[in-house]
């Protein structure tokens, strides 16, 4: 029992070693804005069919 009780501390610190390594690759690489960048031409089609209230 004790030795499945010392393991839930290292399955943590994998899982937030593991979620630093893909956050950190995203930020160096700039992954973000390059997925953005591939989304936008959809992005701008749906949002141009969406019917607009304009009060002026």
């Amino acid at each position: 029992m004790l030795k499945k009780l010392a393991k839930i501390p290292l399955i943590l610190l994998g899982i937030a070693l593991g979620f630093f390594v893909i956050t950190f690759t995203i930020y160096m690489f700039n992954l973000d804005m390059k997925a953005t960048s591939l989304l936008a031409p959809w992005l701008e089609k749906w949002y141009n069919h969406l019917d607009r209230k304009q009060y002026l």
